[in-house]
Formats: C-alpha cells, structure tokens, sequence
C-alpha cells in the first residue's frame, strides 16, 4: 500500500515569515472545518480517497483493511486507483485538526475505523474495520465509478494475470540460469547448448518488458471529472 500521513500545518500568514533564528510561539491546535480537513488531507491529488484510521490495538498494521484469512490481491489492485492516507490513533480528537473527517458515522452510529470518499468529502462511505472483503471491494467499486470513465476494476482482473505472468516468467528465469551454471560446470563455457540458453533468456527478459508496459498502460485510467467535481 502507498500511504501518505497527512500532518497538518498552520499557514504562515504572507509577509510575516520568522526569521531562521527566531523563536516562534505553537499555535493551539484546534480541528479543521470539514471541508478544510478534506482538502487538506486531498491536496492535489484529484483521485478518490481511502482513509485509515489507526486504533491502539492495530497502530502499525493494516488489519482493518487487509484480510489475515483471505488473498488481498483484488483490494491491492483496486487500491491503486485510490489516494491513501493514513491517519494516528489520536485523529478522533476533538481539537485535532482532522477530527471532523469522521463525522460521517456508521450506520447504527460508532466511528468508522476507514472510509471511502471523494476528495471534497461530498460522498462518504464509512467502513467498520472488519468488514468483509465483498462488502469492500463493493464500496471500492463503487467509489472508483464515480471518478473513472472507464471501470478500474476491469483493469485489476488484466493486471492480475499479467502479475500470475511475472511470476511464472521469474520461475523460467530462474531454472534456466540454473540450467546455464549446470552447463558450464559440466561442458564448459564453450558449449554450443549455452548460446540457445542465452536466447531463451534475453526472450523472457524482452517479454518482462512488454509485460510491465502492458502493466503500466493498464493503470492509467482517465479521471470522468475535474478534482472535486462529481457531478459529471
């Protein structure tokens, strides 16, 4: 996962930066107005976010969004279509300056250990924790429609296989660089079997490149509207 960990800043007002040398009183922290922690946290990232709260018993981990039980592929994948952020145990705090963020509750109330949204915060998706990976990737899904013009989800299942491809592509790789080392301990340098070893690798190597192409071109899926528009 790609974290960013968003600290919160006080602007310095313009014309009034400290000398190197001074000493600068903190200013009192207090929590953003909503739309303000959003954009924060959004910068100018234009993708759909995915917010990680961490608690007390899972700070350092990614157990509220990774499954221990299951193959997280398709919510890494999917993921990559999303700006991440995670945020400290201490985010819920009412003078934090991101404690506004989660006032979207879950429903029957209680705080939301993650949630889904667009970046100006106009839609939520408030997550549990230990939601399932089809209640997930649904509300991943469904986030992702609202800023992509083409379904990113289709592209996951094409990157999916392309890395099922890289791996059995690194697994060749690796028997014929040991079939290479066994020719040369037993027929020396001079084998005539070595030339047709060295072709099959420079073969697998040219298609690890077309591959990682096909990789990249498959994860830039154009946005459907403006940052912070998601009307269209």
């Amino acid at each position: 996962m790609a974290w960013e960990h968003p600290v919160w800043k006080p602007p310095v007002p313009e014309g009034r930066a400290p000398a190197p040398d001074a000493t600068v009183a903190e200013a009192p922290r207090r929590a953003l107005p909503r739309e303000e922690a959003f954009a924060w946290i959004a910068g100018e990232d234009p993708r759909p976010l995915l917010v990680l709260r961490e608690c007390r018993s899972c700070a350092g981990t990614e157990k509220a969004l990774l499954s221990t039980s299951e193959n997280n592929e398709k919510t890494l994948l999917l993921s990559k279509w999303f700006h991440c952020v995670r945020l400290p145990v201490h985010v819920t705090e009412p003078d934090h300056p991101f404690a506004k963020l989660w006032e979207e509750k879950l429903p029957g109330g209680g705080i939301p250990h993650l949630f889904l949204a667009t970046p100006d915060g106009r839609v939520v998706i408030p997550l549990r924790g230990d939601q399932s990976q089809s209640e997930l990737h649904g509300a991943m899904e469904k986030m992702l429609a609202i800023h992509y013009r083409r379904d990113p989800a289709r592209n996951a299942r094409e990157i999916g296989k392309l890395l099922a491809r890289l791996d059995h592509i690194d697994s060749m790789e690796a028997t014929l660089k040991e079939r290479f080392d066994h020719e040369i301990e037993k027929n020396g340098p001079d084998s005539p079997k070595l030339r047709r070893i060295r072709q099959d690798l420079d073969d697998l190597k040219q298609e690890r490149k077309e591959v990682l192409m096909r990789y990249e071109k498959l994860l830039e899926v154009p946005l459907r509207t403006r940052k912070g528009d998601t009307s269209g």
